[in-house]
């Protein structure tokens, strides 16, 4: 994460670029040598070099990483994100989630979100996971969207170990903030 925080997104490119970008990083003491012997830098390119990954690198000018957020949900839209306990009662009380977002992208009339995960997950766990994930990306952006009184209109889920990224489509029942 700390290499995706702060890695220059113009270096973004070919593996060559992203090693450069490593040494960069470790010089300026921001990574370890640890930490750069751990990069898999094929599966950074074929990320970066991607349809969404070429998409992102084009609007470096919007891009935010690691943008710190609090929000405030009722009970009612935590219950259409995620299943109630049983007999939970909300009694007109809120909840307050905060969370860092590792990139948003805040485009003049809309939003991206991507969180990349560094779970060791195979190809074919790829879907379990995504449901695992798919409630704490939703409460990004729905915190993301009153926060900015923008749209999330673009959520994606990068998969690091395996190389896959995964487009989410907002949870059924929450409609975005326009």
């Amino acid at each position: 994460h700390t290499f995706l925080q702060h890695l220059a997104l113009d270096q973004a490119g070919g593996e060559t670029a992203l090693r450069s970008e490593a040494r960069r990083l470790a010089q300026e003491r921001v990574l370890s040598a640890a930490e750069v012997a751990a990069l898999d830098f094929a599966a950074l390119e074929r990320f970066w070099t991607s349809t969404i990954g070429q998409a992102i690198r084009a609007e470096a000018a919007n891009v935010r990483r690691e943008l710190p957020f609090t929000a405030r949900f009722s009970p009612e839209e935590l219950d259409r994100l995620v299943k109630p306990a049983p007999g939970a009662e909300a009694g007109g009380e809120f909840v307050i989630v905060q969370g860092v977002a590792d990139l948003v992208v805040l485009r003049p009339e809309e939003i991206w979100l991507l969180d990349f995960k560094t779970d060791e997950v195979a190809p074919d766990a790829v879907a379990v996971k995504t449901d695992f994930y798919r409630p704490q990306l939703e409460f990004y952006a729905r915190a993301l969207e009153r926060i900015f009184s923008q749209p999330v209109t673009r959520r994606w889920l990068h998969f690091l170990a395996c190389g896959e990224t995964v487009e989410l489509q907002p949870t059924a029942g929450l409609s975005p903030v326009r």
